[in-house]
């Protein structure tokens, strides 16, 4: 990911290729290969959370004190979408990562100092009660990080029906530049709540909060968050905010969202600026931007492109935050972290990936640990897409950045692998990558890479046409590998299994091994 100066930065090499010199910079979280000249121009020749489903609704109440400690109550009123009857719940406590002595870091090795720049902090979630239906309940906190919350219910529950479980804890906020904690600058709080684990195939699935990628996986639901926070800050949410009402040194925001994956805020002392994308109001928050206005616009411009590539984007809102984050950026529903390491048109780009998530990710859901190129690989490849037509109206061009990472790629293999990739393979989970440059070469490179031979073998109207369908028909669902194909397969008329499966699982070598 590229940072800016900040240690982050990976400088993989400085390397005569073709005759040119070239500069690569790898990114972690939303990665863009960046040429400071081109070295190598060439071309590549499930589904739950319907929005017609009865829904899962959150409720939460939660109060951010001036040590940086959250005081919250969550009401789940969640919804057996299932066709099993379930005897209990389980839900991630993501929060529990950043506890000392955790088996899975939240971050990467690499970026720990990073991350951390005043030296180590931690966190943990504090579960003080939990009710089923109003009737007390013991539960189990289990996982290897401490990270489910396992609540009986007491008799089962049918599918279709309906249960409430009210959960009060109290997290101490770690003083991280992640998606959850707090600097001087800012406050993120992301993944902050008790969020109901994914039932599928028989079993709840509750995968760790693994270092590498974006360990998330989730269903659609409902939410209405009332959130108090000290008053010098303006906080930027996932949904709308309702009302506003200010007293004795806090602030206190009610805000809701409806077919969101997740809900996410970002505290600080922000200037705004907005904007419109058809009939979506468009945000921009900052503190440090000498030019606010170019940032408002890429962001309004990602909406209104993605929305005629893909399809409508289907919220009243999106916000674009600027926040300290040691990577590039992370998306949330209706909400983008970017990182405040990044100027001018890095940081522009770095919007245009993030909004390109707002479908890939947001809209259209995917389990982002076991099949994480499916929404890294589209949002990377989108972005990608972004800049055609749109001639000198940006620095990077299409054919730019696919030279780009084609020529990063290359570079790859030859510096980290001897001249060869023991494993190419994208369909595996993200905990079984060796770390995060392997991941983000394989997931967000080659992922973008695949996706433009697909789009060169099916033709330009068919690409876009069955990238249409898919949107449409995985929209408030979690999408599997398989829709994809399905979709592209629909629009072009051609059998393309067999050719994404050569992509996934590493047949294909963009290199030579001698």
């Amino acid at each position: 990911m590229w940072n800016n100066g900040f240690p982050a930065v990976i400088i993989l090499s400085r390397k005569i290729l073709c005759g040119k010199e070239v500069t690569f910079t790898i990114m972690r979280k939303k990665i863009i290969a960046i040429a400071l000249s081109a070295a190598f121009a060439a071309s590549m020749c499930a589904c739950s959370g319907d929005e017609k489903q009865e829904k899962t609704k959150y409720t939460i109440d939660a109060t951010l004190s001036a040590d940086y400690t959250l005081t919250a109550t969550v009401n789940c009123d969640y919804v057996n979408n299932n066709d099993v009857p379930l005897s209990e719940l389980w839900f991630h406590l993501y929060p529990n990562a950043y506890r000392e002595g955790a088996t899975y870091e939240p971050i990467d090795k690499s970026h720990i100092t990073a991350a951390y720049p005043s030296g180590r902090s931690y966190s943990k979630l504090d579960v003080k009660s939990v009710e089923v239906g109003g009737a007390s309940r013991e539960v189990t906190i289990a996982g290897v990080d401490q990270n489910v919350l396992t609540v009986p219910l007491g008799s089962a529950l049918e599918p279709g029906e309906r249960t409430t479980v009210t959960v009060e804890y109290t997290v101490g906020l770690p003083k991280v530049r992640h998606r959850f904690g707090y600097t001087d600058k800012s406050v993120n709080l992301a993944n902050f709540y008790p969020i109901a684990c994914v039932y599928k195939d028989g079993a709840f699935v509750a995968d760790p909060y693994y270092s590498t990628g974006d360990p998330f996986y989730s269903e659609i639901a409902d939410y209405d968050v009332t959130l108090t926070v000290p008053e010098a800050y303006t906080g930027a949410f996932t949904g709308t905010v309702d009302k506003k009402t200010e007293a004795e040194g806090t602030v206190t925001y009610e805000v809701s969202a409806q077919n969101v994956r997740d809900f996410a805020a970002v505290l600080g002392k922000y200037e705004k600026m907005s904007g419109a994308a058809g009939k979506t109001i468009v945000n921009y928050y900052y503190y440090s931007d000498g030019n606010p206005e170019s940032a408002l616009a890429t962001a309004i411009d990602a909406v209104k492109t993605f929305g005629e590539m893909f399809g409508d984007y289907p919220y009243p809102e999106y916000s674009v935050v600027q926040t300290s984050f040691v990577h590039g950026g992370m998306e949330y529903p209706c909400l983008s972290m970017i990182s405040d390491g990044y100027t001018g048109d890095a940081y522009n780009d770095v919007i245009v990936h993030e909004t390109a998530h707002q479908w890939w990710y947001g809209v259209v859901g995917n389990n982002e640990v076991k099949n994480a190129w499916l929404d890294e690989a589209l949002a990377e490849y989108s972005t990608m897409m972004f800049y055609e037509g749109k001639d000198d109206s940006y620095k990077y061009t299409f054919n730019g950045k696919r030279a780009d990472a084609l020529s990063a790629y290359v570079l790859f293999c030859e510096t980290y692998k001897n001249n060869g990739l023991g494993d190419t393979s994208m369909n595996r989970p993200v905990n079984e990558y060796d770390g995060d440059i392997e991941y983000s070469y394989l997931t967000y490179v080659q992922g973008a890479i695949m996706l433009d031979d697909i789009r060169n073998t099916v033709g330009d109207a068919s690409f876009k046409s069955g990238m249409k369908r898919y949107y449409e028909q995985n929209k408030y669902k979690i999408a599997e590998p398989q829709d994809l194909v399905g979709a592209l397969e629909k629009a072009s008329g051609r059998r393309l299994d067999g050719l994404f499966d050569s992509w996934l699982s590493g047949k294909i070598k963009l290199f030579s091994n001698n």
